[in-house]
């Protein structure tokens, strides 16, 4: 979720790298959806390179 700062710290922290924001009709959706979801993502080559590559 978009709106979840903390979770989206943590993933940049482990090493994901953000790779789009995008929207979906939820069937039940919950409170903060209405600002779109984030996608992110950690390519083979930096997880080969290991933490130091990501800063």
């Amino acid at each position: 979720m978009a709106v979840n700062l903390g979770s989206r710290r943590v993933m940049e922290k482990c090493g994901l790298r953000f790779v789009r924001a995008f929207h979906h009709d939820w069937p039940e959706p919950i409170p903060g959806s209405e600002h779109g979801e984030v996608e992110y993502a950690l390519t083979r080559a930096d997880w080969e390179a290991g933490p130091a590559a990501t800063g």
